[in-house]
C-alpha cells in the first residue's frame, strides 16, 4: 500500500447530547456497557491496521529521502549558507560585504539564519554572537548578497544561511 491508497475520508461519531449506555451484569459477576446512542452519522475507527498503513507509508518516503544527496538537502531545506570572513569587510563605517550568489534576485526575501561552525568554543561563540548582532541590514542583489554593519566591524567570522531560496532556484522565494 501507498500514500495514495490511504483512507483520506474519516468522519466522527454525530449525535446529539450524550452517548448513553446500558449496563448489563455478566454470569461471571462483571457488568457490560452497550452502546445505545442514537446516531445520525457512525464514525469511522482507527485503529491498529490504518496506523500501521500510515507509518509504513511515511518509512517509505523517508527511506526515499535518506537517499539523497548531501547536495540535495540545500534545496529541500530550502537554506543556502553564505560566509562572512572577518578579513571581508569594509575599512570604514557603515561595514558591508558583499557575497557573490548566482541566481538570487534583488526582489528575493529570504529568511536569514546564523549557524555556528562545528568547532565552536564557548569564546568563540561569544564573538559569533557579538558580531552577529551588529549587523543592520541584509540585501538580496541581483547575483549577490549585501550585508552591511552600520557602526561596528565584526570581530569574527558569521555564517548565515538564507532560508527560502535555494543556490539553483529550485525553492521559490520566502
Amino acid at each position: 500500500m501507498n500514500l495514495y491508497e490511504l483512507k483520506t475520508d474519516f468522519k466522527n461519531d454525530k449525535f446529539a447530547g450524550k452517548r448513553k449506555y446500558t449496563l448489563t451484569e455478566n454470569d461471571d459477576g462483571t457488568i457490560s456497557l452497550d452502546d445505545v446512542t442514537e446516531y445520525e452519522t457512525v464514525g469511522d475507527i482507527y485503529g491498529a491496521t490504518e496506523v500501521n498503513a500510515s507509518n509504513t507509508a511515511i518509512n517509505q518516503n523517508t527511506d526515499d529521502i535518506a537517499q539523497i544527496r548531501d547536495e540535495d538537502l540545500v534545496q529541500i531545506r530550502g537554506v543556502t549558507e553564505i560566509t562572512l570572513p572577518v578579513s571581508g569587510w569594509s575599512s570604514s563605517a557603515p561595514y558591508t560585504q558583499t557575497v557573490s550568489l548566482p541566481g538570487i534576485k534583488s526582489t528575493d526575501n529570504p529568511i536569514p539564519l546564523y549557524r555556528y561552525p562545528s568547532n565552536l568554543t564557548e569564546a568563540n561563540k561569544n564573538l559569533i554572537d557579538r558580531s552577529t548582532n551588529m549587523i543592520t541590514s541584509i540585501k538580496t542583489n541581483n547575483g549577490s548578497v549585501t550585508v552591511t554593519c552600520k557602526f561596528r566591524k565584526p570581530v569574527a567570522e558569521i555564517i548565515i544561511g538564507l532560508k527560502g531560496w535555494s543556490f539553483n532556484g529550485i525553492i521559490s522565494p520566502v
